[in-house]
């Protein structure tokens, strides 16, 4: 079962890689409409032009003419492109100026406009694989009536969808939209890191039915570090995903303990250790270098594996809309960022070990705690909200949603550290004395809300 879960982070990091980019679905419906045209061809060779000359809604013509008319066709979809394009980069632009780069992820993975721009590509790709396939009147004196047909179709198809993107990018560019986008995407990651099916076994160490003293598994892994091999990374940059189905493959083959030291979303530079592997001696030149490439280094932070990344996204945008003095988008941020926090309460395990049958265990992953991701989601946000009540209110709100679906002394320990932060950021704030006491008053009924829990910190 956990062996597949993990063929899934490999299989959803290069499909997040395929639809953050803008070629991949025209690619694919300009491979479609090549395969359309040379169909429509042999279609109309079967098909004499004196069963179709009664319709009104098929052209006809000779082979000339019909062949002209698609490359007319082609030159408008070609002219008309620029609209197009001139219409995508006002969003990007909007949402690098006013959101942040982060997000800019949100617009290449959006699927209209993909579809919008595969549209365009389409049309102009099956009137020139139309035209060009027209053989010369001497050899089949018929015109393609019929292909002729369909290319007309298609510009009218592909106008249609211009409106459509016309209207989805004014609704998409709303704030709350843009919010809705990022918060999904943070609930995605969620569920892929800790499947709803996955079953926790009470007497399991998280839920994987791995034995604490399981034979094979290190006491202690951090005092083995002497006795282990260090691999290596090549590369700088942020670690975006690890291949845990290529090392957990190794361990087992090889019948090694893999201790991974960094998590999706850690910045690492060349020549950092980021795997301890036990017995040392087993581990060669090659055996280093299978290990080491199953992290993947890029310049940016992806949310395959990243759940923090995935809060930072909203995190981000309620900052800067604090800083263009917007405190609605801002709470609407914190609606979804509390909604996804609600979410790994529910479907998270405290740490990754994977094992084969027989409980030995030979991959420990480090993962996400939920304190960095309260930090991620409340820190910077409450020092760009100082000033302004409202937020600070609805962040006490958030944290009671929160507190309401875990009971665990641990989890509510944290959120009365941070019901602190935010009482006490109150009181260096610009505020007038009534919103200080309205926001103690309400980390106050917290705090008994919260009963029998005493705060790891004190204020």
């Amino acid at each position: 079962m956990r062996t597949s879960i993990i063929k899934r982070f490999a299989t959803r990091h290069h499909w997040d890689r395929m639809m953050v980019s803008f070629w991949f679905a025209p690619a694919l419906m300009a491979l479609a409409a090549v395969l359309l045209a040379w169909a429509m061809y042999r279609l109309d060779i079967l098909i004499p032009n004196e069963a179709l000359e009664n319709s009104h809604l098929v052209l006809s013509g000779t082979v000339g003419e019909l062949r002209s008319y698609l490359l007319f066709l082609a030159g408008t979809v070609l002219a008309t492109a620029s609209v197009v394009f001139a219409l995508l980069t006002l969003p990007l632009s909007t949402v690098v100026a006013q959101y942040g780069s982060r997000l800019l992820r949100l617009f290449l993975r959006d699927r209209t406009t993909k579809f919008v721009l595969g549209m365009f590509v389409a049309t102009f790709v099956y009137c020139v694989a139309a035209a060009l396939s027209i053989r010369p009147v001497e050899v089949l004196p018929d015109g393609p009536q019929l292909t002729a047909t369909v290319g007309l179709y298609l510009e009218l198809a592909t106008f249609a969808s211009l409106i459509l993107l016309v209207q989805h990018i004014s609704t998409m560019l709303q704030a709350p939209n843009i919010a809705a986008a990022a918060g999904a995407e943070l609930l995605d990651v969620i569920n892929a890191e800790f499947p709803a099916d996955i079953k926790r076994d009470d007497d399991s160490k998280a839920g994987l039915g791995i034995r604490p003293n399981s034979e094979g598994i290190p006491d202690n892994l951090a005092e083995k570090e002497k006795e282990s091999y260090s691999v290596r990374v090549t590369s700088t940059g942020y670690i975006q995903f690890i291949d845990l189905d290529s090392l957990l493959t190794l361990a087992q083959e090889k019948n090694l303990v893999i201790r991974l030291l960094h998590r999706p979303g850690y910045f690492v530079s060349s020549g950092m250790v980021v795997a301890m592997v036990w017995p040392a001696d087993w581990v060669d030149e090659k055996l280093d270098r299978l290990i080491s490439r199953a992290f993947q280094i890029g310049n940016v932070r992806t949310p395959t594996q990243d759940i923090e990344y995935a809060v930072n996204q909203l995190t981000e945008m309620a900052v800067r809309a604090m800083g263009l003095n917007d405190p609605f988008t801002a709470m609407t941020c914190l609606d979804h960022i509390g909604n996804g926090l609600v979410k790994f309460i529910r479907q998270s395990e405290n740490g990754s070990h994977y094992a084969n049958p027989e409980s030995r265990l030979h991959l420990a992953a480090g993962q996400v705690t939920f304190e960095s991701l309260l930090c991620a989601a409340f820190d910077m946000l409450r020092h760009a909200s100082c000033n302004n009540a409202k937020v600070l209110l609805h962040m006490l709100e958030v944290i009671d949603a929160i507190g309401q679906e875990s009971k665990a002394t641990e989890v509510r320990q944290l959120l009365l550290y941070h019901v602190g932060l935010i009482q006490a950021e109150s009181q260096v704030g610009n505020l007038i004395e009534q919103d200080r006491q309205s926001i103690q008053r309400r980390g106050e009924e917290l705090r008994k809300k919260f009963e029998g829990v005493a705060s790891i910190y004190s204020f």
